[in-house]
């Protein structure tokens, strides 16, 4: 197995491992405890156990169902996202994340442990009462018994979560739209220009080795893409305590931030800008494969939709809110559209 299909499999089985880990922070985190029997102690094993149970249970059994094509999915976003430059990948993913984190695991997955409840208490009973073991109609009925008790639980966690839930959404979206797009943008710009300068690097080293196996047949050179990746690292805190505002938290201010965002639109975006520029023409020059190419008629429709959000990233408020959703349908339809091609038998 080649190491990018290995890790499309680690990544499954990270977030079978994040999916309950997830609803037990979500239920410690709200700033209200869901008591629907008046009992402190049952409320407690309720709000912090039963509930993130319920949720994770219907999310950890669709991860382990649809592995393979999940796991082909997440191979073919790479695929697809490649020509999507990385500072667009790195905030519109994180974006997207945060949306999908905030704002639509916690909605939709109580209707989800309903519909779970229900399609597995029915795809059971059709099993034993008409399928393998054909026990005929009592059994159906105690299928759909089944179907009915296993729905009862999600169905009472709706009436509870759902009301109490909307109210914060407001709250969440403010510290997002402020705070939060300042600090993932600030970020992706940071990460993108250390890569950018440390660009430069990676390509002399990889001259070298041609040039060297070019005049003696082998090559004497080794790229250090350790201290590379070490220097890049450090050059990335180092922007990131310049880019950023000092920022307020529940333990006190971030200080050490220096709020000079003033030095990266003048000067050091313009400096990784040309670096990569002057990076892609030496590559078309000497014909060395270039694997930011645009490619096909998706990776451009793609491009032209983060396109379109980023120029209207730079506006007012309203159009950001906006876009905070638009860029969660992109990621969503472009990982719909994935999961729809995606096999889902084991490929490698």
């Amino acid at each position: 197995m080649s190491p990018d299909w290995l890790m499309t499999r680690v990544i499954v089985v990270a977030l079978w491992i994040a999916a309950p880990i997830y609803f037990f922070i979500l239920m410690l985190a709200l700033p209200f405890q869901l008591a629907p029997f008046g009992d402190p102690i049952i409320d407690w094993v309720f709000n912090y156990f039963i509930v993130p149970a319920v949720f994770s249970v219907t999310w950890v059994s669709l991860l382990y169902f649809n592995r393979y094509r999940i796991a082909n999915t997440i191979h073919l976003m790479r695929e697809t996202t490649t020509a999507v430059p990385l500072r667009w990948r790195v905030f519109y993913g994180t974006n997207a994340a945060f949306v999908m984190v905030f704002f639509v695991l916690p909605i939709i997955s109580a209707p989800v442990a309903v519909i779970g409840g229900l399609y597995f208490a029915l795809t059971v009973g059709y099993y034993i009462a008409f399928g393998k073991f054909n026990l005929g109609k009592l059994a159906a009925l105690v299928a759909g018994l089944l179907a009915i008790v296993l729905s009862i639980l999600p169905a009472l966690i709706i009436l509870e979560f759902i009301p109490r839930y909307l109210d914060i959404w407001n709250l969440l979206l403010s510290t997002w739209t402020t705070t939060g797009l300042v600090v993932v943008y600030g970020v992706a710009q940071c990460l993108v220009n250390a890569l950018s300068i440390g660009a430069p690097i990676h390509f002399i080293y990889f001259g070298a080795q041609q040039y060297e196996h070019g005049l003696f047949g082998e090559t004497y050179t080794a790229i250090p893409t350790g201290r590379i990746r070490l220097f890049e690292a450090i050059l990335f805190i180092v922007f990131t305590i310049l880019y950023l505002p000092p920022i307020q938290t529940p333990f006190g201010t971030m200080w050490w931030f220096q709020d000079m965002a003033w030095l990266f639109t003048s000067y050091i975006n313009w400096i990784s800008l040309g670096v990569v520029a002057i990076l892609m023409i030496i590559k078309r020059v000497l014909g060395v494969a270039d694997n930011s190419t645009l490619g096909g008629a998706s990776n451009l429709t793609i491009v032209a939709l983060f396109l379109l959000v980023e120029i209207f990233f730079k506006t007012n408020l309203l159009v950001v809110n906006l876009i905070i959703w638009l860029a969660f349908l992109v990621f969503a339809a472009i990982t719909i559209v994935n999961y729809i091609r995606a096999s889902p038998r084991e490929m490698y």
